[in-house]
């Protein structure tokens, strides 16, 4: 699995790096939640989801991290290139999430974009998570659902004829991201409803809510440690 991140790092790079994608990811922080000093995320990839939730959390330090190099070296150069006004507030770094290099309690909240699917055991990912999340620490994830589907995705106006008129590159890229996270998602496994929930809270995460986005293609998945 590790190689074909390795591989798909320049592809994967290219399709998601688009504004809709971004507005995807700002919605992992939840409206009206306290705002987070320390974020871990998960499966950074190109450093996207980390960038964008460093931007919209100016008071925190982010760690993010993934286990493919050649993903992290592009987070790096983006961030040497284009995200440098947040000085020293992330940090990028290679690592397994089955084995964290942080202490107990070290963060506030930890994200993942399309990340838990991918890994091959989500249970011992959840339990670090929860190992490295503060007493009230809250978790934010995004992961493909098995309930969705494409066709209804674009009933629902996932990638309207306005969206295509305002910014079409955007738009181009993030229904190319889309079709493809689908794809994969198909051939790998996706997360239904019922298994994310029960992964939650059998790693003993409290107030688990789960709630559908993107069309229903995609489910975002909250909960806290208590």
């Amino acid at each position: 699995m590790g190689r074909v991140f390795d591989l798909g790092a320049g592809p994967y790079d290219l399709v998601t790096d688009n504004a809709l994608w971004r507005e995807q990811v700002a919605r992992l922080l939840e409206p009206g939640a306290p705002a987070p000093r320390r974020l871990l995320d998960l499966g950074c990839g190109p450093g996207g989801s980390a960038f964008v939730l460093a931007d919209r959390l100016p008071g925190a330090r982010v760690a993010a991290l993934d286990i493919s190099w050649p993903m992290v070296a592009r987070a790096r150069a983006h961030q040497r290139r284009r995200w440098s006004r947040q000085g020293d507030r992330v940090a990028l770094l290679q690592a397994d999430a089955t084995h964290l290099p942080f202490g107990d309690g070290a963060f506030d909240l930890v994200t993942g974009h399309s990340f838990l699917y991918l890994v091959p055991d989500p249970a011992a990912v959840l339990r670090e998570v929860r190992r490295v999340l503060a007493p009230g620490g809250r978790v934010a994830f995004m992961e493909p659902s098995a309930a969705g589907s494409l066709r209804r995705a674009a009933l629902a106006g996932l990638w309207s004829a306005g969206e295509l008129l305002r910014r079409p590159v955007d738009a181009g890229r993030h229904a190319a991201s889309m079709l493809t996270w689908r794809l994969y998602g198909a051939a790998v496994g996706r997360l239904a409803p019922a298994r994310l929930e029960g992964l939650l809270r059998d790693a003993g995460f409290l107030d688990v809510r789960l709630a559908p986005t993107l069309g229903g293609l995609g489910q975002h998945a909250r909960a806290r440690r208590g």
